[in-house]
């Protein structure tokens, strides 16, 4: 039996949510711009965790968005997380919050850009293939109409997990492709980390940080 703990917190949305072999059971999602986290996080995981009759003894792991994203919220995702397997030796899965947007749109066969805004016209950006495997590393680009004007087309679909981004991205482009927004949330982790569990894929906690990504307009 796999009993999965997933926490995303790389953005506004604090998100938990409990899975048993790839399967919701519960889940808890706060979107705001207060950035509760410290404070709703560990709580919502003893409630969660309650309602359901389980202990932290019983999961067989946890899952945690490594990022990128806000940096405070994903040192309290991960201080979190590997405060709950340390001392009861559970499994780590890392997952990347950019394929866990990616993971939250119907793709109907489609290519996917997954954008979370870091700074102005500077977005974290990772393109996904049908498949949703990466066909490009995590990086900082400038997205503006000229990075748009590449995708022209419907084999692209632009994902973004804010408003602002939204109406920034579809102001900037006048082509064909399908932009959406979506709030990265744990629950578009169950897949992938019930996945993670069965090709035993899991981190090494004494080394395991966020994935941080040097912004190229610092200097």
């Amino acid at each position: 039996m796999s009993l999965i703990l997933n926490i995303e917190t790389s953005s506004k949305n604090c998100s938990v949510s409990l899975s048993i072999e790839g399967n919701l059971l519960s889940n808890f999602d706060i979107e705001e711009d207060k950035y509760r986290h410290s404070e709703l996080l560990t709580t919502s995981i003893k409630d969660i965790l309650d309602q359901n009759n389980y202990s932290v003894k019983d999961l067989s792991a946890v899952a945690v968005g490594i990022g990128p994203g806000s940096f405070t919220g994903l040192r309290i995702g991960f201080s979190v997380a590997k405060g709950l397997c340390y001392p009861h030796n559970i499994k780590l899965i890392g997952i990347s919050s950019l394929k866990i947007l990616a993971n939250s749109i119907n793709q109907n066969f489609r290519k996917v850009i997954s954008l979370v805004k870091d700074k102005g016209e500077f977005f974290y950006i990772t393109k996904f293939d049908k498949e949703l495997n990466e066909t490009s590393k995590p990086k900082i680009e400038k997205i503006d109409k000229r990075f748009l004007s590449q995708y022209t087309d419907n084999s692209y679909c632009i994902v973004v997990n804010s408003k602002d981004s939204l109406e920034y991205i579809k102001s900037s482009t006048d082509s064909e492709i399908e932009i959406t927004r979506q709030s990265i949330s744990s629950i578009n982790m169950i897949d992938l980390s019930y996945k993670s569990f069965q090709e035993k894929r899991f981190e090494d906690l004494a080394y395991f940080e966020p994935l941080y990504i040097k912004k190229p307009y610092v200097y």
